[in-house]
């Protein structure tokens, strides 16, 4: 007896119902019973395409290709998963003839360690993500701090009739700093609105639940606050200090 994935039947099997036929793998046949759900890939993995068989007829026919065995327990709850974990080494030890002295001859991994595994990995790419998004930032940054100096330039002779009619140095420099901050404020709304959409469509085509990161969307708007205010400190400062008379004569 078997059961195949939905990919295999559909393979094997496109215009008929795969329930009740025989299909042949290495030399054995199979009768199918079951077609698994239609669940699509996911981790690398594609159980669509996977068929099951009892692992004693497995253990006889495949033996000579695969060394190692993967075997799952669930439990039922949190509560009782070290009872079960040290059942189910109790039992392999039993079935390996293992003596009460020797050690475990086998693996036994818990969703404890796999989680600790997925929070290294994430640490890692955390980090990474950390350091490029810094760089992207500082260069960003500079990119307003250009965008302003040429503002600035093009702006010398505004900046000297608003100083000729009475406006302060820190009125002047208000003005380029908050234009600045506009300046950043634009691009990362921008990048909010596209990280969404992407979000949604990878979500979508994944078949899972979008997650908004409401924390990651208020720290973005603060980092672009912040850039702004950096970079275009010393534009808007460099243009504070024109002198009105100068300024009027430029061209």
């Amino acid at each position: 007896m078997t059961v195949i994935g939905h990919e295999v039947a559909r393979s094997l099997f496109p215009n008929e119902d795969p329930l009740g036929k025989v299909i042949a793998q290495r030399g054995a046949r199979y009768l199918v019973v079951g077609v698994l759900k239609e669940k699509g890939r996911g981790f690398g993995r594609n159980p669509e395409r996977m068929v099951m068989i009892p692992i004693t007829r497995f253990l006889s026919t495949n033996a000579r290709y695969y060394s190692s065995l993967n075997l799952v327990v669930k439990a039922p709850s949190l509560e009782v998963m070290p009872a079960y974990q040290d059942q189910a080494i109790g039992l392999l030890r039993v079935v390996r003839g293992l003596k009460p002295e020797d050690p475990n001859n086998f693996e036994v991994t818990s969703n404890n360690a796999i989680q600790d595994m997925f929070d290294n990995i994430a640490l890692m790419v955390g980090t990474g993500g950390l350091i490029i998004s810094a760089i992207a930032l500082i260069t960003a940054g500079v990119g307003v701090m250009n965008i302003m100096l040429v503002s600035v330039t093009e702006r010398t002779r505004e900046i000297g009739i608003r100083k000729s009619i009475g406006a302060r140095k820190t009125d002047v420099l208000k003005q380029f700093l908050l234009e600045a901050v506009f300046l950043s404020e634009v691009g990362g709304v921008f990048g909010i609105i596209l990280g969404i959409i992407c979000g949604n469509f990878i979500a979508w085509k994944m078949e899972v639940t979008m997650i908004f990161p409401w924390f990651w969307t208020g720290a973005a708007i603060i980092s672009c606050s912040a850039i702004g205010i950096i970079f275009g400190m010393y534009p808007a400062h460099k243009a504070a200090g024109l002198q009105p008379v100068e300024a009027l004569r430029f061209e």
